[in-house]
Order: C-alpha cells, then structure tokens, then sequence
C-alpha cells in the first residue's frame, strides 16, 4: 500500500463514485457560499460578534435537524432524502442570490436564510455519513473517508478562495448563483444512485428510533468521546469568525480573508492526498489524541504569527491535522455503529462535527470582541492541546483503541 490517498473505493463501488463526485461539485459551491454570508455580515456591520451570532442562528436548526434527520435516513430511502434535501439547499442559495442584489441588502434575511442552510445541510450530511458505510465494505472505510476528506478539503480550500475572487470582481451575487449551479450538478449525478431502502431494524417509529440511537450511543463511552474530543477542538480552537478582523489587522481585504479561510482546507487536501499510510496505523485512537493535540500547537501558532506567510502556513499545519483526526474519528465510530443505527448515529456525529465550528464561531466573536483577536485565537489553541491531554489520561478505551482484526469485523454487531 503506498502513500497516496488510495482510491480502490471509487473504482469498485459505482454508487460511492456517484454520492463521491456529486457531493464533491455541490461542496465547491456550498464553501462559497458559507464564506460569502460572513463576510457579506461583516461588510454591513462591521462587527466580529455580529458574525458570532450568524453561527447562533444556525446553531438550533442544525442540531435538530442533524438528529431529525438521521431518524428519517433510517427510516425512507436515503437517496429519495438526499435528492429532497438537494432541492431545498438550491432554494436556499437562490434567496441569497436575490437578497444580494437589492441596493440595501436585508441583514434579517441572512440570519433566517443562514439557519435554513445549516439545517439542509444537516440533514444533507447526516444522509451521505449513513449511506457511506452501506456502499463499501469495512476494509474499504479509512479510504473512503480519506477520499471524502479529499473533496472536504479541497472545497473549503478551493471554495473560499474562489469567493473572494467572486465577491472582490463581480459582487456577492455571482458566489451565492454559482452555489446554485454546483447543486444542480449534484441533483444530476445523485439521481442515478441505486435506491437505498431502510436497513432492517431501521423503521420503528421516531420517538423510539431516536431513543434506539440514544441508549446505543450511552453504553459505548468510546464513540461518544470520539465526538466529544472533536467538539472541544472546534468549540475552542476554530478561530473562523474572527478572520474578517484578521484579515484586516493583517491588511489584507477579500482575497486575504478567502486565503485565511482556504489556508486550512488547504493543508488538509494536502494531507488527504497523502493518506495512503492512515489505514496501516494500528494504534487508531492515539492517533487522532495526536492529531487533535497538533492542531492546538498549529492555531496557537497562528495568534501569535504576525505575518501573513506565517499565519497562512500555520493554519495549512491546522487544517493537515484536523483531516488526520477526522479520518479516525469517522473510522472508529464507523466500526462500532450497526448498519440499522448508521442514520441516528450519524445525525448526532454531524451535529456534534458540523456544531463544533458553529459553537467556535460564537466563542471565537465573543472572546475576540472582549478580549481581542490574538487572546482568542492563542488560548483557544491551547485549551484543545489540554482537552486531548485530559482525554488521553481519563479515557483510557480511547486511548487504547486499535484497528479490528479481519476476524473481530466479521464478528461485529
């Protein structure tokens, strides 16, 4: 097995290739469009904390919708859902696209529409996390999920960066219509996906279903620490909300502020690129503590940079250890979740991965607005180099946690 990111999943599984690539386009335009609201809430308030309460709004239709949704995608055909849920994040676009051409955009309208988006996207994520595992088998996983984190990476490198081109050439309007295309594409290439029915097990009704996810995720203290480790690391540690600031404290203006954006995308695609080794470590758990603890370093670094290069390097250094931490932490609750939960499962990981941020964005504007942007940033790292110290000493099942054997995958519930 060599170091490139290993590509086997695309070449054997016809459907992985479909949900793979559609969602690759439709990811380009929806970083566009998530580094275009921010900025657009900048540019009309001026206000760091005002781009922390952007992340409030989208806060409660994610988690509900993160956990609603994975009971509907075990529950109806998930490829019907994610056609559906598809639909809606076009519309979603197309509202914002049309706000931005008024000659006194309304600020009202990108909170609403902003939550509708984090909400579509829960409920668009938490379908692709479930089918995923369905259409590979479990040797095939941490190469499936290095490929996923290739295109994650790559769009919210690529995807930044090309909204402030957009917006710094022809307004916001083009970066939100251009979101538009790119889910069109996507609605194309998902429609020929083979029907994906519930798995048995999977159809019991909502208030039950959910408790089915609840009580599974109670009794495995590892899958819940994995999520937990992450959302410290996101919570105290994505400084994404203040990069409008840092940007200009930097002297930068859009373009800058894109780099900032697509500097940890970048080194993320870079290190998905080169992930062919993820799948040959053994010791799966102590490896995303290490990861997890390098990205503290790497945005610790960061806030105390004062020059661009410097600070665009670092944050690269964050993003290539985030997608290793991301590979486990996919990979490990993967192993452990039955086929017939995937979907609950799933909606908790993605309110838990997709919440994180969000939950930053409102501790990052708050912290930098009180205390200004280096403080925030600094101690924001070093508080995820603390959280994956105390995981390591108090989680010992984590810590310890290795690659099942062919034998013990054959034999999982």
């Amino acid at each position: 097995m060599g170091v490139l990111v290993d590509t086997t999943p695309l070449r054997v599984s016809p459907d992985f290739r479909r949900l793979w690539s559609g969602q690759a386009v439709s990811f380009v335009g929806s970083m566009i469009t998530t580094a275009a609201l921010p900025f657009q809430v900048f540019r009309q308030t001026h206000s760091s904390l005002a781009v922390g309460l952007l992340g409030l709004a989208q806060l409660g239709p994610l988690f509900i919708c993160a956990v609603v949704g994975g009971g509907f995608a075990d529950r109806l055909d998930k490829r019907h859902l994610l056609l559906a849920v598809t639909s809606a994040a076009v519309t979603c676009s197309a509202a914002l696209a049309v706000n931005a051409t008024l000659d006194h955009p309304q600020l009202w309208v990108l909170y609403v529409v902003g939550g509708a988006v984090g909400g579509v996207t829960a409920v668009s994520s938490t379908v692709l996390r479930s089918m995923l595992p369905l259409l590979v088998e479990d040797e095939l996983r941490p190469a499936a999920y290095s490929l996923q984190a290739a295109y994650g990476s790559f769009g919210m490198m690529a995807g930044p960066a090309a909204a402030g081109l957009l917006i710094g050439g022809f307004g916001l309007t083009s970066a939100y219509l251009i979101d538009v295309a790119s889910f069109g594409v996507a609605l194309a290439t998902f429609a020929a996906i083979a029907p994906s029915p519930p798995v048995s097990g999977g159809t019991a009704e909502a208030a039950t279903s959910l408790l089915a996810g609840l009580r599974f995720l109670r009794g495995h203290r590892v899958v819940i620490s994995v999520f937990a480790i992450d959302l410290v690391a996101m919570v105290f540690g994505m400084p994404r909300a203040l990069f409008p600031a840092l940007a200009e404290r930097l002297g930068g203006g859009p373009v800058l502020y894109g780099l900032l954006l697509s500097s940890v995308a970048g080194g993320a695609f870079l290190a998905a690129l080169a992930s062919g080794w993820t799948a040959r470590v053994q010791r799966q758990g102590r490896a995303l503590l290490v990861a997890v603890g390098a990205w503290g370093v790497s945005v610790a670094g960061a806030g105390l940079a004062r020059e661009p290069a410097a600070v665009l390097t670092l944050l690269g250094c964050a993003g290539a250890a985030d997608m290793i931490s991301g590979v486990y932490r996919s990979t490990i609750a993967a192993n452990l979740t039955p086929d017939s939960l995937r979907g609950r499962v799933s909606g908790v990981e993605f309110a838990v991965y997709a919440g994180g941020p969000v939950l930053g964005d409102v501790e990052a504007g708050v912290v930098g607005g009180l205390a200004g942007i280096t403080f925030a940033i600094v101690s924001g790292g070093i508080a995820c180099v603390i959280g994956a110290a105390l995981f390591a000493a108090r989680v010992r099942g984590l810590a310890t946690h290795q690659r099942p054997r062919p034998t013990d995958a054959a034999t999982a519930p």
